[in-house]
């Protein structure tokens, strides 16, 4: 998700483990017993979660750690086929919840900050730092979720999103949007399937994405939460002198610890991978291909 160069785009997307089990049984006795029959033993189902309708103003800090890997004959010159890129946040939102898990929140984004083996040294606050950038001191945020839409965006909204660092900031507070049913228990599953259109380097690209979350168990007043996504991105742009055709498709899993009392996220931890093909035509020539694998490490704590 999120910062992207001209040539390289990066996208942070957001796999459960089954383990089954089997137990030896105990062997049966040809002794005849007398006594009281006792009626089978029958599991009692752990009670749903129901989360509060209102979710105060929380902060997290948030960071993620993109590793990128790119090859192919449209590789500019000058860049390493191997790049890193480092974003952090301190992000602030506060939500109205539904029954459904629908949130509906505001807020903002701070100290948001970049490092980048992509980009050259910047001034940030007066102070030359290689590979540094940063988004203006104070990003207001509108963020909605339910199980077919997931949208953060600026409060006023940006009039060009294209490139614009103010939208990783925003990819950032999206990893913090989670959605959980009321009277889901634990083993209970739910599916989320969402469609995104973003803007990169001019390319318009439309993004599917199929998140499937698992109450994996509930300890006290902790439930953890695993994510598993899978999506799929293509998108067309360019001029008839210089035309671009971009594809993908990743996969993801994230592990999420909520208060069952407060509704509120304390942890997520998770990674990615992405594999986007590009396809660049400059007439009359050959189309030029490039390949990106990039990998992310993402992390939020709820700041108390």
């Amino acid at each position: 998700m999120g910062v992207v160069t001209r040539t390289v785009w990066v996208a942070a997307i957001p796999a459960m483990l089954l383990i089954v089990g089997c137990a030896r049984s105990a062997p049966v006795s040809t002794t005849p017993t007398l006594g009281v029959e006792r009626p089978p033993t029958v599991d009692t189902p752990s009670p749903g979660v129901t989360l509060p309708g209102t979710l105060p103003a929380t902060q997290w800090l948030v960071s993620a750690v993109t590793r990128l890997n790119a090859s192919g004959s449209a590789l500019p010159a000058g860049v390493g086929n191997e790049q890193r890129l480092e974003t952090r946040a301190r992000i602030t939102l506060a939500f109205a919840r539904s029954p459904s898990g629908a949130l509906r929140g505001r807020g903002q984004v701070d100290s948001f900050t970049v490092r980048s083996t992509l980009e050259p040294a910047t001034a940030v606050g007066g102070t030359p730092t290689v590979g540094k950038t940063a988004t203006p001191t104070l990003l207001l945020i509108d963020a909605v979720l339910d199980s077919s839409s997931l949208r953060v965006v600026s409060r006023p909204p940006l009039a060009n999103e294209c490139d614009r660092p103010e939208v990783s900031a925003m990819q950032l507070a999206r990893e913090l949007l989670v959605r959980v049913p009321d009277g889901v228990a634990v083993g209970g599953t739910w599916r989320d399937s969402t469609v995104t259109l973003v803007c990169r380097s001019g390319l318009p690209l439309t993004v599917y994405t199929i998140t499937r979350s698992r109450l994996e168990q509930r300890s006290g007043a902790l439930l953890v939460v695993m994510r598993e996504s899978t999506s799929t991105m293509e998108g067309k742009g360019g001029s008839a002198f210089r035309a671009f055709e971009l594809s993908g498709s990743g996969s993801g899993m994230q592990r999420l610890e909520i208060s069952a009392t407060t509704g509120i996220m304390e942890r997520l931890q998770g990674t990615s991978s992405l594999t986007l093909r590009v396809v660049e035509r400059i007439p009359p020539g050959a189309p030029r291909l490039q390949q990106v694998l990039q990998r992310v490490e993402i992390r939020a704590e709820r700041v108390r």
